[in-house]
This record gives C-alpha cells, sequence and structure tokens, in this order.
C-alpha cells in the first residue's frame, strides 16, 4: 500500500532561537514521506536568510508572506500550497515526538472518517526544560475541569465541554474543502473553533492520549496569561458559533450550561487577574447566575492553579 504524503506545516514570525528544534523533530519522524513548509510570517530577526543559508534545512521549503497577517492566515496559505493528503500543524516555538506522524496516519489509515487527529502535550519552557513535573497539558487540565480523557473518538458534545490542545493537529487535506479554513479573527481560539466545526460536520475527532508534543511556555505566546483576557473572549465567540451551527448541543442542556457558565468563569477570573476587578466581577456574578456551582470552582482554585486555568482557556 502506498504511504499517504504528509504536509508539515510550520507558521513562524520571530522564533529563529527555537525554530531548528522543531525543524529536527520534524525531521527526526519515524514516518518516511513527509514534505516540510515554513510559512514565515513577515519576520524581522533573520530567520528566513538563516534558514536559506543551513544545509541540514534545505528539506524544508521556506514561503515568504507578503506581509504579517497572523498565525492562521500563514497556516491558510500553507494548507493551499501543500502538496500531502495529510496536513500535520507545528508552530515554531514547539515540537513533535519522533513517533507522532506515523500514530496519526495509522489512525487515518483504520478510520477512514477521521477528520482530526490530536494527542496530548508536554509542557517546556523556553530554554527546554519540562515545566509541571512532567505532568502533561491534559492531565493537568483534567484535574482543573474534573473531566478525565482517554484515547479514542470524541463526540461534539464532549469537545465543547473539553477541548484539545493543538501541537501535532493532523487533518485530511480535503476536510478544509469541507468545514473552511481556520479563522485569523478568532485566533488564539482557531484551532478550538476548527475541531468543533470538524466534530460538527460529522468527522470523526480522535484523541491520543500520550504526550506525542511539546509545547513551549514563554512570554511571548499569544494564547498566554498576558492575553488571557482575549483569549477568554474568543473562547466565548467559539463556543457560541458552535451552537448556532449545532443546535442539537443544546439536547445536554445541563452540561451546555456548565461549560458556558465555566467559559466565562475563566474570563471573570482572567479579567480580575489583569486588573479589570469591577468588570470581572460581574463577569463573576453572571457565571454564577447560569450555574452556581461555579463558586466551588472559585473556592479550590489555588493562585498557581489560577494562573494555568487562565492560561489554557
Amino acid at each position: 500500500m502506498q504511504l499517504p504524503l504528509v504536509t508539515v506545516i510550520i507558521p513562524t514570525f520571530n522564533r529563529r532561537q527555537w525554530i531548528s528544534i522543531c525543524l529536527d523533530s520534524v525531521k527526526s519522524q519515524t514516518y518516511p514521506h513527509i514534505e516540510t513548509l515554513v510559512i514565515d510570517d513577515g519576520s524581522t530577526d533573520g530567520t528566513v536568510a538563516w534558514l536559506k543559508s543551513q544545509p541540514d534545512y534545505a528539506f524544508a521549503r521556506v514561503h515568504e508572506q507578503p506581509k504579517n497577517g497572523g498565525a492562521s492566515v500563514a497556516r491558510n496559505d500553507g494548507i493551499r500550497l501543500a502538496q500531502g493528503e495529510l496536513i500535520v500543524f507545528i508552530d515554531s516555538d514547539d515540537a513533535l515526538l519522533p513517533n507522532h506522524i506515523e500514530t496519526a496516519v495509522n489512525v487515518f489509515r483504520d478510520h477512514p472518517n477521521t477528520g482530526l487527529f490530536c494527542c496530548d502535550s508536554t509542557i517546556i519552557d523556553s530554554n527546554g526544560e519540562v515545566l509541571f513535573e512532567g505532568r502533561t497539558w491534559h492531565e493537568i487540565q483534567s484535574e482543573l475541569r474534573n473531566q478525565p480523557v482517554q484515547t479514542g473518538f470524541r463526540s461534539l458534545s464532549n469537545i465543547f465541554e473539553f477541548s484539545h490542545i493543538f501541537p501535532g493537529f493532523t487533518l485530511p487535506k480535503a476536510v478544509f474543502d469541507k468545514v473552511g479554513y481556520f479563522d485569523q479573527s478568532i485566533f488564539p481560539m482557531d484551532d478550538y473553533d476548527l475541531m468543533l466545526r470538524v466534530a460538527g460536520a460529522g468527522y470523526g475527532v480522535y484523541y491520543c492520549h500520550e504526550p506525542l508534543a511539546l509545547r513551549r511556555e514563554h512570554t511571548g505566546q499569544c494564547s498566554g496569561v498576558a492575553n488571557s483576557v482575549d483569549t477568554c473572549r474568543k473562547q466565548m465567540r467559539a463556543l457560541h458559533a458552535a451552537l448556532q451551527r449545532n443546535p442539537e448541543l443544546w439536547q445536554t442542556s445541563a452540561a451546555i450550561k456548565r461549560r458556558l457558565a465555566s467559559a466565562k468563569m475563566e474570563l471573570a477570573l482572567s479579567r480580575m487577574v489583569a486588573g479589570e476587578r469591577a468588570g470581572g466581577l460581574g463577569t463573576l456574578l453572571q457565571a454564577v447566575a447560569t450555574d452556581p456551582s461555579q463558586l466551588f470552582r472559585v473556592a479550590h482554585l489555588g493562585r498557581r492553579r489560577l494562573r494555568r486555568l487562565v492560561a489554557s482557556a
């Protein structure tokens, strides 16, 4: 059987210090049939010139965007340029474990209706040191949200209640023709929005509860704590858009209300952390009015746990 070509799309903007680690992780994949596209989104740190001067990274095709348009725009242009049947997305400050692509390809081979493959991630800092004593992203989020996760297919309602982390999202290129591309206006929640659209269109969404990627935490992240208020608002947009597309979600109305209240609570806490105390308190009261159990959530959150929750929104 002929192996499908897999295109790895790496959007980058001023990540010269980490992009070599990302590319090394692609080069180290156990799966052999890979096309690598680096979409430079107007970097000013010499990323493009450096890449073109490095023989070790000649396997990567570099496309320069005419201007900085955002990660979603860069990913979308990468999709249009991709020749692969399957597309893997990894940001230039993150990395893939060696068996990531092989694992994903096997899932698509065994389950033809799969529209998206995702996995867990180990969290590292700017120097590559493992954070949180090696506990993975979804282990932490599962504890914070009191929602266990395991390997397998997840329904639209499950995804609505608990999203997955982005590094290593893999989709058939043909799926984008059905559900549309990334939406830059909702960035950095564009990955969650895409996941909801894929599941809402009837495709299978497969989650592998293994840390097959590395997610780097650093101060320049668009989805980090410093940008948490905007991120939480975008999350609310993604949830409401999913409800408009798939009103059948309301069949589990209690769970839906709980999820909306939880998202509103995350926004409230983010606003208070950002110094918007009055606005944050008003949003908190709205969340409690929707779901009084949110009060217990606040009571059980320590400062460290709160910061993780805000960062994850």
